[in-house]
């Protein structure tokens, strides 16, 4: 066991060392969670959320170090900037739908502009991607990560996040609420159906095909939690006009370090199942402050 903590040591010094920039990034993250913290008078609680993220990459890479699988990865069959360049058509497709659902009044549209809206949301969720996935390019659901490897890691990485939130902050947990409103088959389904499984499938081709296309693995990771937090500022704008664009800029900030955890589980267990039952039962709301 201290062998494998030692390694794991060495494995994080070595990707700071290659990856300079991608790891400025990731510090800088660090640092407006601290900062918010500091303002708001949540330190403890900015700091737990950044130890939970780098305890939880930290456990990822111990119990993959201990038990390596054969896998067959996220490889990359058709050229990649042609991939590159459908994705990014498609996440902007549902971008768009994202700020015309909550960003616009929606309800003050009538029903035949909302009718010819409504196949958008195929790219928000995003069916479209995954079908030219499976069906143009053919990849096989194993090479997308379809696997159970690592089934078990979600188990250490939810005792890791919920024993700090609440330690630090359990008033910001909402598996109560969760549970009164949806029941048990309703929170599972919202959780990995509609928000965990396309989020971290779009996740896994951004930051594989950046990485590839930009000859930097490390910098493509990060820059794909980017992207998939920027999605979320439809989502935390729903109410701009009182908070103004600078609160939902600033709120998809705040989830890029746990999007880093799940994109960093994703990527060391090469398979889309353990960071999606990390996500989809995400009601610890550690990133919430």
């Amino acid at each position: 066991m201290p062998n494998i903590v030692t390694k794991t040591i060495a494995k994080h010094i070595d990707i700071a060392q290659h990856y300079p920039v991608a790891c400025f990034l990731v510090l800088l993250s660090f640092a407006w969670v601290i900062y918010i913290g500091y303002t708001t008078h949540q330190l403890l609680h900015g700091i737990g959320y950044i130890f939970a993220v780098w305890f939880g990459a930290f456990v990822t890479d111990i119990i993959t170090g201990i038990k390596p699988k054969d896998a067959t990865g996220f490889p990359i069959k058709r050229p990649v900037n042609r991939e590159l360049l459908v994705i990014i058509i498609c996440t902007l497709l549902g971008l768009s739908m994202l700020f015309i659902r909550f960003v616009t009044d929606w309800n003050t549209l009538n029903k035949f502009t909302r009718l010819a809206l409504l196949p958008l949301f195929l790219f928000v969720f995003p069916i479209v991607l995954s079908l030219i996935y499976l069906f143009r390019y053919k990849y096989k659901p194993k090479e997308l990560g379809i696997n159970l490897h690592y089934w078990y890691l979600p188990i250490f990485i939810h005792i890791i996040v919920g024993g700090i939130t609440l330690w630090l902050a359990p008033e910001v947990s909402h598996w109560k609420e969760a549970y009164k409103e949806y029941g048990l088959l309703g929170m599972s389904f919202t959780g990995l159906i509609s928000a965990a499984l396309p989020e971290e499938f779009l996740r896994m081709l951004l930051q594989t095909r950046l990485g590839k296309a930009m000859n930097n693995m490390g910098l493509g990771f990060v820059l794909a939690t980017i992207i998939w937090a920027s999605m979320h500022i439809p989502v935390f704008g729903q109410d701009f006009k009182t908070n103004g664009w600078s609160g939902a800029i600033g709120g998809a900030a705040r989830i890029v370090p746990i999007g880093l955890l799940w994109g960093y589980v994703t990527h060391r267990t090469k398979s889309l199942i353990p960071a999606v039952l990390i996500h989809g039962f995400n009601l610890w709301g550690l990133q919430n402050m």
